[in-house]
């Protein structure tokens, strides 16, 4: 996945903002929240900072997660720091796919 670069002088954080507001970004980003809560719902997605150093660049991001156990009439949540980071290729920077890692279905499947 490419993301476009911004033009010239243009604030990078906020371009970026800007395309993670557009969905652009989605399928590079791990919004995966499972791993906090197995109701865990993605609640949001924040940039936090953009560094761009030579061809490389890195996307700070925080994923916030809400989950509500009925059970105990309560909800929780919280916020997890990621990074994206990606190379300079072509017109943009280039990103990964992100892949989510297998689902495990129970502790007996290695067996």
């Amino acid at each position: 996945m490419v993301l476009p670069l911004p033009a010239a002088g243009a604030d990078l954080k906020r371009h970026v903002d800007q395309q993670l507001a557009s969905g652009r970004l989605d399928p590079a980003l791990d919004l995966s929240v499972v791993e906090f809560d197995e109701l865990a719902q993605l609640a949001g997605v924040t940039v936090t900072g953009v560094d761009a150093s030579g061809d490389d660049i890195a996307v700070r991001y925080c994923v916030h997660w809400t989950a509500f156990h009925a059970c105990d009439d309560r909800s929780f949540g919280g916020t997890h720091a990621r990074v994206l980071r990606g190379r300079l290729g072509g017109d943009g920077w280039v990103f990964r796919l992100h892949e989510p890692l297998p689902v495990r279905q129970g502790i007996y499947d290695e067996f």
